[in-house]
């Protein structure tokens, strides 16, 4: 492909990199990201989008002004399929770059306003988004993955046709691009928290855990990870089924939140399991805390169509090292959750207790 235009916006490697960095496009997770994106979002369902696709845009006064004839409107979708299953493919490329300019160019001589177009780049955007399968919505971290790159990839190729738009307007691209950075701002900020208990997200707790570690770690200053799992969860689903599981998980939650500091963060690590931190607190402090949110799950029974239920919580305590990442920390403090639970559950034990008990075993 021969990339004049390319050549006409100054989109060399190192301008095509800038790009990218600017809509956080880069990192070696990526490419398989975008296999993803076509494996399972695309592929199975590009037919379905482009129907959907001119069923909503064929609605638009603007577009019916085009006068559209049956075969045009059939290369459209022809060109359209192409499209999708080109996207996010080889993205860093000035193939890509240049394919995309294309794109632009091709619709401002059709005649389609900037407005339109860029309604049209939404569109597609809302469909993809709600075409990504229940198997990846059910695990927050490849969830929120893949919506951030059909976000960053779909205000890619929106940026680069827009370059078509306004080649003697470079401020209105810069706008243009500042919008779709805050769109997706808006969208990481709505995945920082779980459906279901309202609590943080995984996501968002364990990268909070790398953020208040390396803080702690530079400044000397202590914190502590807490591992909190409920106990006999699975009698709870099994008995009353998932619905009222996930009322009792909110619930729990709640009370967690309530039992903790305001400084405190709680998320959802997975399934019953819950990560806590504990910025600022030894691990004297962090076991009294974890004490006080036990103490608070506890004390009042769940009410669910009049029927009461008991629910109790284990708790795994560990404090922060200097050599700690995120992942150790968690480890040690789902070791110390672990012993909680083989001690008969519904109790807190720190790091500590596992090397106590070690001790006694061996004495």
């Amino acid at each position: 492909m021969s990339n004049e235009l390319c050549q006409q916006f100054g989109f060399d490697r190192s301008a095509i990199g800038e790009r990218l960095n600017l809509l956080g496009l880069g990192g070696p997770a990526i490419p398989m990201i975008a296999a993803e994106l076509q494996s399972h979002v695309i592929q199975p369902n590009v037919d379905t989008i482009i129907e959907q696709f001119y069923e909503a845009v064929a609605q638009t006064a603007e577009f019916r002004s085009l006068a559209l004839g049956e075969s045009q409107v059939n290369r459209l979708k022809m060109t359209q399929r192409k499209y999708l299953l080109s996207l996010g493919q080889d993205f860093d490329t000035p193939d890509y770059f240049e394919s995309r300019l294309r794109v632009g160019a091709a619709h401002e001589r059709s005649g389609v306003s900037l407005s339109l177009y860029q309604s049209f780049y939404c569109q597609l955007q809302n469909m993809l988004l709600a075409l990504i399968p229940e198997e990846i919505r059910h695990k927050p971290d490849a969830f929120a993955e893949l919506a951030h790159f059909i976000i960053k990839i779909t205000s890619l190729d929106m940026s680069l046709a827009i370059e078509i738009y306004h080649s003697n307007e470079v401020h209105d691209l810069e706008d243009s691009i500042t919008v779709c950075r805050e769109e997706s701002e808006l969208l990481r900020r709505s995945l920082r928290f779980d459906t279901v208990t309202r609590v943080h997200s995984r996501l968002f707790v364990v990268e909070m855990l790398d953020e208040k570690l390396g803080s702690a770690q530079k400044n000397g200053d202590p914190l502590c990870a807490v591992m909190a799992d409920l106990d006999h969860f699975k009698l709870i689903n099994d008995a009353h089924g998932h619905q009222v599981g996930d009322h009792v998980l909110h619930d729990v939650a709640t009370r967690m939140v309530t039992g903790a500091r305001g400084s405190d963060i709680v998320g959802r690590y997975g399934g019953e399991e819950f990560l806590i931190i504990f910025e600022g607190a030894t691990l004297d402090v962090a076991r009294d805390l974890a004490e006080r949110i036990r103490i608070r799950v506890l004390a009042d029974p769940f009410i669910e169509d009049s029927k009461k239920l008991h629910i109790t919580v284990s708790l795994g305590v560990a404090e922060a090292r200097a050599s700690d990442d995120a992942e150790t920390l968690i480890r040690r403090a789902d070791m110390a959750l672990y012993e909680a639970k083989e001690a008969g559950r519904n109790r807190v034990r720190t790091e500590l207790d596992i090397t106590a008990d070690s001790r006694a075993t061996t004495a």
